[in-house]
């Protein structure tokens, strides 16, 4: 199933967009998630045998080390070389054949379930149901038999356990495409949920996390998970680079000109002459003649 919308009036997922086509209710953003139910088969999921291995192994390797601590505090060195002599590690081998042979017949009991898985805006939700249950299928399952009350024969399914992780307490999630599994983990380094996809929702799961995850640097994520950087917007370019000043010294700077002498008035035809000048000359005149 693709990405959908899903309409709380309607209860119900819907193609994605503004309006619900059913009821015509507003869609938000949040409203945007990938939905699928999956079929589940204890005995050939890895992450059972995985839950399991990793309480038996370290509490074998425990009761080992103190077998140890325990014969070197009795007998010293020629203690503990005795007991690793007298066949210690084959009797902790034949214990762990043995737990392993109970569980693939506790899995094989527990028969199929249903996963319903949810990816939307607050993080993953995993709902399990189980098909016509049992109080042996329960109790192989760890769960009280007191959830038969629970159980209509009309609907046919028992839900039987949830988890949910949030967002924001994701620590690290890997990748596992060849059984399209998505591994959720928080902290870092213990796995709080498996998220068994379908061909069909594993490339849209992925793109939700990516938008969720992708640019939060303090989870790990593979590099297909990783957002692309956004692109930096380009700052205007003037028209024209501003000229840089130039720092002038006392040798740069030009020595002053002397100012032009002003040139000469040319004369004019028919200047005025003043009255006295040419009476003084006509008496001039007068006595000489």
């Amino acid at each position: 199933m693709p990405m959908t919308a899903y309409c709380k009036k309607c209860a119900r997922d819907v193609a994605p967009g503004e309006k619900c086509p059913n009821c015509g209710g507003k869609l938000s953003k949040s409203a945007m998630r990938v939905a699928w139910c999956a079929d589940h088969f204890p005995v050939r999921d890895w992450m059972c045998w995985n839950a399991a291995m990793r309480i038996l192994l370290p509490l074998l390797g425990l009761v080992f080390l103190l077998l140890l601590v325990l014969e070197a505090i009795a007998g010293g060195a020629a203690g503990v070389e005795a007991l690793l002599r007298g066949g210690l590690l084959f009797a902790l081998l034949v214990i762990l054949i043995i737990v392993a042979a109970l569980l693939l017949l506790a899995f094989i009991l527990q028969g199929e379930d249903l996963l319903d898985c949810v990816v939307d805006s607050k993080g993953v939700h995993i709902q399990q149901y189980l098909p016509q249950p049992t109080p042996l299928k329960l109790m192989l399952r760890l769960k009280p038999a007191s959830l038969m009350q629970q159980y209509d024969p009309e609907e046919g399914i028992l839900l039987i356990g949830q988890k949910e992780l949030l967002w924001k307490d994701v620590a690290r999630v890997q990748l596992w495409p060849e059984k399209t599994l998505i591994l959720f983990y928080a902290p870092t380094w213990w796995m709080r949920l498996a998220l068994p996809c379908t061909p069909y929702t594993y490339e849209d799961s992925m793109t939700f996390i990516q938008e969720k995850l992708g640019r939060k640097k303090n989870v790990k994520l593979p590099a297909e998970l990783r957002a692309p950087a956004r692109p930096r917007p380009e700052k205007p370019r003037p028209s024209q680079e501003p000229e840089q000043e130039q720092q002038l010294t006392f040798e740069d700077i030009p020595a002053p000109e002397p100012a032009p002498e002003p040139a000469p008035e040319p004369e004019q035809e028919g200047d005025f002459v003043p009255l006295a000048e040419v009476l003084k000359e006509i008496q001039e005149n007068e006595t000489t003649g």
